[in-house]
């Protein structure tokens, strides 16, 4: 048996997430103890109480979110505390360093820690969940905060390689002539919590919310969740279907507008409630078995485990498409039923005028924040890009307050209802999408993957390092295509 290889996980945080969640499939699926064969460590700024393997955990002062610390150290420092802890949790140093978003611009130390792990020639795998580059000029900022590393963000290197959740991603650093051998398609594990909702939790949630047909958005309430789409579904709601979210929001920019919608939802007397996961205290997989079918509004996502979880509970979903997420499940030959990639309204709903203003304004501001020219038919490109067709626009590509001026419309005259060219929300049959999930991202196989592609890179001798060209990876994120005003 070879000796167990020993491998440092690192991450800003674990509090609950996406991230996290990742983090503890890892762990699980790895296994720890004398028989394991991959020792593992966990270095993170915060370790909450509820981790569930606090033994594999260690907290590293400086390893925080910038913004969540009072100073962030130079990188050398902080690596050094790194492989303290790391050394002393393993008893030697890592064989491997596995760091998820290094470059997302949260610590502004980060990109230079990355940096001198690979000058040093040491096995780096670089799990990337989220891109600075893709809306978030603020997190692009931090990323150059630090100028002895700002263009240093993207090594390569022999043993330097690249986990990316999904095709897309992977398709950009194939447009950048990454080396095939150093970058690869990891996607998530997906489980679910096994334990069936209590009968009587189920049966009192519907009676609670006087729901015939429930439909659920399980999600947080975000601006990119497009929660006013999930408000124009309720506003053409049937009778006996009811609507529910279940978090609401913890960004304090994001508390008015979600406001603004229960108020809106109130005054029309939509079907809807918010927030049920938080106002009736039960549990997670009780809220799902309540449910007809699971809905998704959102306008951009990660991996895309909105798209697959609600299978494992046996609840259809329905809703928003998004062909670059979801295109690798149906690959997989996975059936997502009939979710719509547009949900068009008519123009003559829409003041044009003004919504082209807007759309040029902070399509300019997007470009400046990212230090970039706009391009002199930017805002043509990005007004064709939620035209379904030349007499509707896309309801996702609005900001709020035209959402809420078109469920206005809508909630005040039930007959503008047939004036949409999509106006009912189809429930798709179940069929093999559960069995399918279960093969394609099954815990096993996403282990297994993982074990594997450790020892490729710790095995590997290192080389000389180069780095991607700054700047590279932006130009495949900032598009007016991709521009929507729900992500300003």
């Amino acid at each position: 048996m070879n000796a167990p290889l020993r491998v440092a996980i690192v991450h800003y945080h674990l509090k609950r997430g996406g991230v996290t969640r990742v983090i503890e499939s890892t762990l699980r699926g790895l296994g720890q103890g004398p028989r394991a064969s991959v020792h593992a460590v966990v270095l993170a700024g915060e370790i909450p109480d509820g981790f569930p393997f606090k033994e594999s955990a260690r907290a590293v002062e400086g390893l925080h979110y910038s913004n969540s610390q009072a100073r962030t150290p130079d990188s050398a420092s902080l690596l050094q505390r790194m492989r303290d802890a790391a050394r002393q949790a393993l008893g030697a140093e890592p064989d491997l360093w596995h760091i998820h978003n290094h470059s997302l611009g949260k610590n502004e130390a980060m990109p230079g820690v990355v940096s001198l792990l690979a000058e040093a020639g040491e096995a780096l795998l670089l799990q990337i969940h989220d891109f600075a580059e893709d809306g978030r000029p603020q997190n692009h900022r931090v990323n150059q905060a630090r100028t002895e590393h700002a263009g240093n963000l993207y090594p390569l290197g022999d043993r330097v390689h690249y986990a990316l959740i999904n095709a897309r991603d992977h398709a950009v650093f194939t447009s950048h002539n990454l080396p095939g051998a150093q970058k690869h398609l990891l996607v998530n594990p997906v489980e679910v919590d096994h334990s069936p909702g209590e009968p009587e939790s189920t049966a009192a949630i519907r009676t609670a919310l006087r729901a015939e047909t429930l439909f659920l958005y399980p999600v947080r309430a975000l601006r990119r969740k497009n929660l006013g789409e999930f408000l124009l579904w309720s506003a053409l709601a049937r009778p006996g279907e009811v609507f529910a979210t279940t978090l609401g929001p913890t960004n304090p920019d994001y508390q008015q507008t979600y406001r603004d919608w229960q108020s809106l939802a109130q005054s029309h007397q939509l079907p809807v409630h918010f927030g049920i996961g938080e106002s009736m205290e039960l549990p997670f997989p009780s809220i799902m078995q309540s449910a007809d079918c699971i809905l998704t509004t959102s306008i951009a996502e990660g991996f895309g485990l909105s798209f697959l979880e609600p299978w494992l509970y046996g609840k259809p979903v329905t809703g928003r498409d998004l062909p670059e997420i979801t295109a690798d499940f149906k690959q997989q030959g996975i059936d997502l039923g009939p979710l719509y990639p547009s949900l068009p309204v008519p123009a003559s709903w829409i003041e044009e005028d003004a919504l082209h203003a807007a759309i040029g304004k902070h399509l300019d501001q997007a470009y400046a924040d990212y230090g970039r020219a706009l391009p002199a038919d930017a805002i043509d490109r990005a007004i064709a890009a939620i035209r379904p067709t030349e007499d509707t626009y896309d309801f996702g590509g609005l900001d709020e307050a035209r959402q809420g001026a078109v469920i206005e419309r809508l909630a005040s005259n039930p007959l503008a209802r047939q004036e949409l060219p999509c106006n009912n929300l189809a429930i798709p049959e179940p069929g093999e999408q559960a069995r399918q999930i279960r093969d394609a991202y099954s815990l096993e196989a996403f282990s297994h993957g993982l074990q594997t592609l450790y020892r490729q890179i710790a095995g590997t001798s290192a080389s000389a390092i180069d780095y991607l060209p700054p700047g590279d990876i932006l130009d495949s994120f900032l598009m007016p295509e991709r521009f929507r005003l729900l992500r300003t």
